[in-house]
């Protein structure tokens, strides 16, 4: 009886280790902004893989809110549905699993954008202006607000900033201008970058950000600084580009950052700074592996691969910001 008792405690033990070690492998359990993951270097690397990062199509860079206990990106869990916000939020020592934000789930909805106080959430969305309004496909910029622990009903921004053109990937600066691209009429080309000051809780008629930045095909996505004094985009070329402020409020000439995210043609796109200001985020639908299977494969085999994170959908990267100060650096000589 002794002997049995023994053992019974010794593989008690044993399963409290293994679960002590299960729980602290766990990323949702992990009390650190980034999931406990080791910090990027100067070379562009997968964030979260298979939390963040999956064998679906992400579709923006993450957004953590300023505080670090919410999480919100987009993702196409069906390539050709809808569009959804999901989001994780820390509670109790550790992350809750992704689940579909309060506001989303039925539309096409996508680009989270948090306000500087967290109190809105800025998304894109295909969703009828009025519940009872027949669907048009057309995408207009919407927000949410707080209310307690969930959000408000999403508010379209009005027709000031909405068109019957597309409007989409909004970006919030510190001070509430907001910067989103659109194909609205009298820009330069396809998709041109807009932006719209915050005036008394209103937003004033948007501003094209001129032909420096804007040319005759598509830019989009944009990302601003918190102080405004640099933006990041996709460029039609589908590499990031970046350009800075001056103290006269001028553009710079716009500066592809291909060479420092090793762009591979395979399109870049959704740049965003974290909130700390470390590091750089951005989705690829680059492929990390070959194009072609090391050996002969059979179809279950295939498919598996199909559903793997490699599969050439988007994934979410993430990179030191220093290639910012480097570009600028580098610019200025």
């Amino acid at each position: 009886m002794k002997t049995q008792t023994t053992v019974i405690v010794f593989f008690t033990l044993l399963l409290f280790v293994a679960l002590k070690c299960t729980l602290q492998n766990d990323s949702s359990s992990q009390n650190n902004t980034y999931f406990g993951h080791e910090s990027p270097n100067k070379s562009p690397e997968i964030f979260a893989p298979g939390l963040i990062s999956t064998e679906y199509h992400e579709h923006s860079s993450p957004m953590f809110s300023h505080d670090g206990n919410e999480i919100y990106w987009s993702v196409f869990y069906n390539f050709w549905g809808p569009q959804v916000i999901v989001f994780m939020r820390y509670e109790n020592n550790r992350w809750t699993q992704p689940q579909v934000a309060p506001f989303s789930g039925q539309y096409s909805d996508g680009n989270p954008c948090l306000s500087a106080d967290d109190q809105k959430l800025f998304f894109e969305s295909r969703r009828p202006i009025h519940k009872e309004d027949p669907y048009t496909g057309n995408t207009d910029l919407w927000v949410v607000e707080r209310d307690g622990d969930s959000w408000s009903e999403p508010k379209n921004l009005g027709p000031k900033i909405n068109t019957k053109k597309w409007e989409r990937g909004p970006s919030i600066s510190d001070n509430g201008t907001l910067y989103f691209c659109s194909m609205r009429d009298g820009g330069y080309g396809g998709m041109d970058l807009y932006y719209s000051i915050l005036v008394d809780g209103s937003y004033s008629e948007p501003e094209n950000l001129g032909s420096q930045i804007n040319t005759d095909g598509h830019e989009s996505w944009p990302f601003i600084a918190p102080d405004e004094s640099f933006i990041m985009y996709e460029a039609d070329s589908g590499e990031l580009c970046i350009s800075f402020k001056d103290n006269t409020n001028t553009w710079s000439e716009p500066i592809s950052m291909a060479e420092e995210l090793n762009f591979t043609g395979r399109q870049d796109r959704f740049p965003r700074l974290s909130n700390d200001g470390d590091y750089l985020f951005f989705v690829s639908n680059r492929r990390l592996g070959n194009p072609y299977f090391e050996s002969r494969l059979n179809l279950d085999l295939i498919k598996e691969k199909s559903r793997s994170i490699d599969n050439g959908m988007g994934n979410v990267f993430w990179v030191d910001a220093d290639i910012i100060t480097d570009i600028q650096k580098a610019r200025q000589h």
